[in-house]
C-alpha cells in the first residue's frame, strides 16, 4: 500500500509539471514574436520583456512569502494560476500598448511567480514520501511539456493565426488547475509540514547575519557572480528568441520548434543528474555549460539562419540541464548550515536579477545594430568567461600540487 502511495503521489507529480511548464511555455515563449507582429518595435518588446522579468521576481517572494505564511501551497497556486484565464481574455481585446504592458506584468507576477513555489510544493511532496532522489526525473517531465507545448503552439499559430493564441493559453492554465485539483489531501499535507517547518525556521534567522555570513564564503560568492554572467546572456536572447527567429526569417512554428529542441536535452541531463555530480566537480559542468553556449552562439553566427537557431537549441538544452543540476547542489553544499534557505533564497534572487539587466541591454542592441552583432556581443562574454575558469582550473591545480609537496615534505 505505502509502495502504490508513493508512486500514486509521483505520478501526480510528473502530470502537474508537465501542463505547469506547458502553460509557461504558452505566453513566455511567444509573447515577444506576438508583440512583434501587432506592431511592437524592438524597444517596445525591450520594455515588455523588462516588466516581464521585474514582475516575476517580485512574484516569486510574494507568493513564497504567502505560503509560508498560510502553510497552503496548494491554495496559493491555484488563486495566482487562476488569474492566467482572466489575462489570457482581457489580452485578446487589449489594444494599446499600455494594456498590454500591464498584463505581461501581471502574467510575469501571478504566473511566473510561481516557479519557484512549483518546485518546493513538489520537493515538500516528495521528502514525505522518501522519494526525494526522483525529484529530477519528475522536473524532467517540465521540460518535456515545455517541448511538446513549443511544437503545439507554433503549429496552432501556423494553421490557425494569432487568435488562436489566447485560447491556446487559456486552455493550458485550465489544464493545470484541473492538475493542481487532482493533488489531494495526502500530497498537501506535505506541502503544509514543509511550509510550517520553513515558517519556524525563518524566524530564527536573521537576514542581515545571514547575508554577512553568506559574503564571507568566496567560493560561493564567486559561483554566483560566474552564473549572473552565463545567465546574464542566455536570458538576454532568450526573452528575445522571438524577434532573433524573426531577424533570421523564421516564424510561430520555427519558433516552437526551437523551444523543443531546446527542452528536450534537459531531459537528459535532469534523469543524469545524481551520476554526474558523482564523476564530476560541480564547476566543471558549469564550465562545459559556458563551452556548449560558446560553441551555439559561434554556430548561429557562422549558419546565419532561423534553421540554425532552432537545431542548435538542443545545445542550449544540455548546458542548462548541465548548470541547474549542478550549481544549486554546489550553493548548497557551501552554505552556513544555519542559514542554507536564506543563502539558496539570496543566490537565486541575485542571479535573477541578471534577467533583469540583460532585458534593456540585449533589447536596445537588438533593436539599433541587429541580430548578428547582439549575438557577438554574447559570445565575447561567454570567451572570455571560458578563458577566466580555464586559468582558474590551472591555478587550483598549482595550488594542489604545492600542498601536496608540502604534505610530502613534512
Amino acid at each position: 500500500m505505502v509502495g502504490n502511495s508513493k508512486k500514486h503521489i509521483i505520478r501526480k507529480m510528473r502530470v502537474f509539471m508537465f501542463v505547469y511548464w506547458a502553460m509557461m511555455l504558452s505566453v513566455t515563449g511567444m509573447y515577444t514574436m506576438y508583440l512583434g507582429d501587432i506592431g511592437f518595435t524592438k524597444g517596445e518588446i525591450g520594455i515588455a520583456v523588462t516588466i516581464y522579468m521585474v514582475s516575476a521576481l517580485i512574484g516569486q517572494n510574494v507568493f513564497g512569502y504567502l505560503a509560508d505564511k498560510t502553510g497552503n501551497i496548494k491554495k496559493v497556486f491555484t488563486l495566482s494560476t487562476a488569474t492566467g484565464i482572466l489575462i489570457a481574455t482581457l489580452l485578446a481585446f487589449a489594444k494599446s500598448s499600455i494594456q498590454i504592458y500591464v498584463l505581461i506584468f501581471l502574467w510575469g507576477f501571478f504566473i511566473c511567480g510561481t516557479v519557484p513555489l512549483s518546485d518546493v510544493w513538489c520537493i515538500n511532496s516528495l521528502k514525505a514520501s522518501n522519494e526525494l532522489n526522483d525529484y529530477g526525473k519528475i522536473r524532467g517531465f517540465g521540460s518535456i511539456g515545455y517541448g511538446i507545448s513549443g511544437v503545439l503552439l507554433g503549429l496552432t499559430l501556423q494553421f490557425f493565426g494569432w487568435k488562436a493564441y489566447y485560447w491556446y493559453i487559456a486552455a493550458c492554465v485550465c489544464l493545470t488547475l484541473l492538475a493542481i485539483f487532482a493533488i489531494g489531501d495526502k500530497e498537501e499535507k506535505a506541502g503544509i509540514k514543509g511550509t510550517k517547518d520553513n515558517k519556524k525556521a525563518s524566524k530564527e534567522v536573521s537576514a542581515i547575519d545571514a547575508l554577512k555570513e553568506i559574503i564571507k564564503i568566496k567560493p560561493l560568492v564567486s559561483m554566483v557572480i560566474l552564473i549572473f554572467i552565463y545567465s546574464f546572456v542566455v536570458k538576454g536572447i532568450y526573452n528575445y528568441l522571438g524577434v532573433l527567429i524573426g531577424d533570421y526569417g523564421g516564424g510561430p512554428l520555427n519558433l516552437g520548434f526551437t523551444y523543443f529542441f531546446d527542452a528536450s536535452p534537459e531531459i537528459v541531463t535532469f534523469f543524469l543528474t545524481t551520476r554526474l555530480l558523482r564523476r564530476f566537480h560541480s564547476k566543471k559542468l558549469v564550465f562545459v555549460a559556458f563551452l556548449l553556449q560558446t560553441l551555439r552562439l559561434t554556430f548561429i553566427l557562422i549558419f546565419n539562419s532561423a534553421l540554425a537557431v532552432t537545431l542548435l537549441g538542443t545545445l542550449s538544452g544540455f548546458a542548462y540541464g548541465l548548470l541547474s543540476s549542478s550549481y544549486k547542489t554546489y550553493l548548497y553544499e557551501l552554505a552556513p548550515e544555519k542559514y542554507k534557505a536564506s543563502c539558496m533564497s539570496l543566490c537565486e534572487t541575485t542571479i535573477g536579477m541578471s534577467a533583469v539587466f540583460s532585458a534593456p541591454v540585449f533589447g536596445f542592441l537588438f533593436d539599433k545594430f541587429g541580430a548578428n552583432f547582439t549575438i557577438t556581443f554574447g559570445l565575447v562574454i561567454y570567451i572570455i568567461s571560458v578563458i577566466m575558469l580555464l586559468w582558474n582550473f590551472r591555478m587550483d591545480r598549482k595550488a594542489n600540487v604545492m600542498n601536496t609537496g608540502t604534505v610530502l615534505r613534512q
